[in-house]
C-alpha cells in the first residue's frame, strides 16, 4: 500500500505517518522503500494495530482495573484529575 492507503487503512491522517517516522522513528508500522517511495504491507499494519491494542480488552484485566478504580473512589483519592475537573470542596 502506498501511504495515503495505510493511512486510510490506519484511520489516521497522511501526516500522522510522516510524523511518525520522522520524530518518531521506530513508533510507526513498519515501511519499506521502494523506488524512492514508501511502501506498507497490510501485514505490517496489522501487528502493529495489534501491537499497540489497549491492555482492557483482556476480561481479567477490566476486573483489576474495576477493583483499582473502586478502591481509588473509596479512598477519596483524585487521581490525576486536573484541578478544573476536580468536584469543588466546600
Amino acid at each position: 500500500m502506498n501511504i495515503t492507503q495505510a493511512a486510510t487503512y490506519l484511520g489516521i491522517a497522511k501526516s500522522t505517518l510522516y510524523t511518525w517516522r520522522t520524530r518518531r522513528p521506530g513508533f510507526g508500522p513498519r515501511a519499506v522503500k521502494a523506488g524512492g517511495a514508501l511502501r506498507y504491507r497490510r501485514s505490517d499494519l496489522d501487528a502493529w494495530i495489534e501491537a499497540h491494542a489497549e491492555a482492557l480488552d483482556d476480561p481479567e484485566a477490566d476486573h483489576i482495573h474495576a477493583d483499582t478504580r473502586s478502591a481509588a473512589s473509596q479512598s477519596g483519592a483524585l487521581g490525576s484529575m486536573s484541578r478544573r475537573s476536580r468536584p469543588r470542596q466546600r
